[in-house]
């Protein structure tokens, strides 16, 4: 490629991104090709790049040191190959370093890669380097931050001294292994843990072990608490204990413990059954009223205060509510804070917090709109209060826009089981003082966690063993006060084929999630599921050759959703013989400029994703995503509304708008039915797909 001489420099919002020492040098950059359309630099200081391309960039001060990183921030759906950096001029192949690749990303993610270090430095003279990107044709990828720098303290994590997860072959040994004994249930009333269960004669004397559900399965600790078990002749038993016990000096609730049946002989012992959590659990609300969608159509990321006459409008079933945990604690007591108590510690709830939180909600049970929370963990890696340090995963990474709780810990396991009860108690009052929050949505799209709901990099396995713990937390301690709460898997439309080498596939989550179910005894989970078009960016999901019709499907979009339902439908994910609810909790389609055929398109994805859903019974409710406009989705026009901040139009109702306020109404088929002819068929039958899926 010839070097154009044209100098493309950043706004200030592409230099520093930092102030501490050692500062960064900032970068100017411009492309390699002159006058292309592959390259530019938005209003808002981002540069844009799309398909392959070759950038250069110069430090508009010398950059020292030996140990030098490149950081920035980056928005890539569909990621980015390893690449080349070639420092220069001239850019010689022969001096070329490799830098990581830049994985899936669908919001800004942090990456900073190793330039040069002791024994390999950038050669003496240079001054520019040139990137070569592999971008796939028509990809686009943003960079906001770019800068060159000294290493610092914490840019590539050391590994934790603590286990901080159970290894993938202990995991696989365990769930495998055929045990003599069995224990059959647990249930739990306002005062003792029953147990009941079974185990031939053999060796040894035969004891239950009371496990926390933060000890890891290799912990030797797990065998601390050991109570004797008598048998009757044929082998059964039964066995009362008391819920409440002490652990670390501390009221310890057996609320959160597992049991597992083991013989012990002398100092040996040896586990005889699988662990079980309590499937019953005395509710102190029984009374409190199961409440379903009166219809499908619900919103996603919804708040109190914006455009507030939105829920009346479209005539809203449901929302999703975005709940950041940490924030509804304080580190210290002070003047806007209430201690309380859980697990035998105090903790200070957030009073201001949770006020901004009960506005929105006393505002969605005005109309009678059902609220799932979004529980999300904000990432310990990069950096945050001291709620956030001891409640977000220790092997998190920078790269996870969001972390998964510890669930390994006591001290993390408590301050993240604080939360939820803090929260339950508030959010499912009869009086409906605070408002109601009705499920859960256990962090998010927990297949792509290395983004999402970040623990490092884990196995599938290793990942959910850390994730089943942090659903039966929430179950556990919700279904104390509502007996109709539930938690959400939440999953992407990535399916049999993972998207990225570091997501995992939906299909994947939700067998090893039943398998713990039938291993470790089952609960009444339920999935939140997200169907986006198989390109985030292309709104023809009619087209979605990625999505077919049987269970081993690349992808699940709103075009194979009969998939989705007849999976769910097999024997080993039902619930006590039903299936369990699914939610569409986020969910949209992009119009990837406002002209007219582009939001025709969008419509027109709309509706076919709407008539196919009517038609399938296990799914309760569609969550359109996102409701406005959002300039910091990478470019996604994914809206119901335009852009706040559009100066032709500010917040303007788009045709999908409309579309959507006609759903479940007596205008629906008239609202809907020009979109046929952009889709191509003659009627909705069409779209349904009514062959064997398997």
């Amino acid at each position: 490629m010839s070097i154009s001489r044209l100098l493309v420099v950043l706004s200030a919002a592409l230099t520093l991104g930092a102030t501490a020492a050692p500062a960064g040098a900032p970068l100017d950059v411009r492309s390699a090709v002159e006058g292309t359309k592959q390259f530019k630099i938005t209003e808002a200081g981002m540069i844009e790049i799309t398909g392959p391309h070759s950038i250069i960039v110069t430090p508009s001060q010398a950059a020292k040191g030996q140990n030098l990183v490149l950081s920035m921030d980056y928005f890539c759906v569909g990621g980015m190959p390893t690449y080349a950096v070639l420092p220069g001029p001239p850019f010689e192949p022969r001096t070329a370093r490799y830098l990581p690749e830049l994985t899936h990303s669908e919001a800004w993610t942090p990456y900073v890669a190793r330039l040069s270090q002791p024994g390999k430095p950038l050669p003496a003279g240079w001054n520019a380097l040139r990137l070569d990107l592999p971008l796939p044709a028509g990809r686009v990828l943003q960079l906001r931050n770019m800068q060159i720098r000294a290493e610092r303290p914490g840019d590539f994590k050391a590994k934790s001294s603590r286990p901080s997860a159970s290894s993938e072959q202990a995991l696989r040994d365990y769930l495998n292994l055929d045990f003599p004994a069995t224990i059959e249930s647990v249930e739990l009333t306002e005062s003792s843990v029953i147990v009941r269960g079974s185990a031939p004669a053999g060796e040894g004397e035969l004891m239950l072990a009371d496990i926390p559900m933060d000890l890891l399965i290799e912990d030797p600790a797990c065998f601390e608490t050991l109570v004797a078990i008598q048998t009757a002749d044929d082998g059964r038993f039964e066995t009362e204990l008391p819920r409440k016990r002490k652990r670390s000096n501390r009221d310890y609730d057996r609320l959160t413990s597992r049991w597992q049946l083991v013989r012990k002989n002398g100092e040996l012992i040896t586990p005889v059954s699988h662990a079980r959590y309590a499937e019953k659990v005395a509710c102190i609300r029984p009374g409190l009223a199961a409440e379903k969608p009166r219809h499908k159509k619900g919103l996603g990321g919804w708040s109190h205060g914006r455009l507030p006459n939105e829920l009346e409008e479209l005539d809203i079933s449901a929302v999703t509510v975005n709940i950041l945990a940490h924030t509804v604690l304080s580190p210290t007591a002070g003047p806007n804070t209430r201690p309380f108590q859980w697990q035998g510690r105090t903790y200070h709830a957030n009073e201001q917090v949770l006020q901004r939180y009960d506005r929105t909600l006393i505002e969605a049970a005005k109309h009678k709109a059902v609220v799932s929370g979004v529980l999300l963990v904000s990432n310990p890696a990069r950096g945050g209060n001291a709620v956030v340090r001891k409640l977000g995963h220790p092997d998190a990474v920078k790269e996870g826009t969001y972390a998964h709780p510890d669930v390994v810990s006591e001290e993390g396991i408590g301050i993240y089981g604080a939360i939820i009860h803090l929260m339950t108690e508030r959010w499912t009052r009869p009086d409906g003082k605070y408002g109601r929050l009705h499920h859960w949505i256990i962090h998010n799209e927990v297949d792509a966690a290395w983004t999402w709901t970040n623990v490092g990099e884990k196995p599938a396995l290793v990942f959910m063993d850390l994730h089943q713990r942090s659903m039966r937390l929430v179950d556990l301690i919700s279904r104390q006060y509502d007996p109709h709460s539930r938690p959400f898997i939440s999953l992407t439309h990535h399916w049999a084929k993972a998207g990225t080498p570091r997501f995992y596939g939906s299909k994947q989550m939700l067998d090893l999630l039943a398998t713990y179910c039938r291993v470790e005894g089952d609960f009444p989970w339920a999935l939140a599921y997200h169907p986006y078009p198989q390109s985030l960016r292309v709104p023809t999901t009619w087209k979605d050759h990625q999505a077919t019709f049987e269970f081993e499907t690349d992808k699940v979009t709103p075009h194979n959703l009969e998939v989705l339902d007849a999976y769910m439908k097999l024997p080993r994910f039902l619930y006590q013989g039903q299936i369990r609810p699914i939610h569409l909790t986020e969910n949209g389609f992009n119009s990837p400029t406002y002209s007219a055929k582009d939001l025709t398109e969008q419509a027109a994805g709309m509706a076919y994703a709407w008539k196919k859903m009517a038609k399938i019974d296990s799914i309760e409710v569609w969550h359109y995503h996102n409701w406005i406009d959002n300039r910091h989705e990478g470019g996604l026009r994914i809206g119901l509304r335009k852009f706040p901040d559009f100066k032709d139009d500010p917040y303007g109702k788009k045709p999908i708008w409309h579309l959507y306020k006609a759903f479940a109404t007596p205008r629906e088929d008239e609202v809907a039915a020009p979109y046929l002819k952009t889709i191509g068929i003659e009627s909705w039958d069409a779209a349904h797909h009514t062959g064997p899926i398997r």
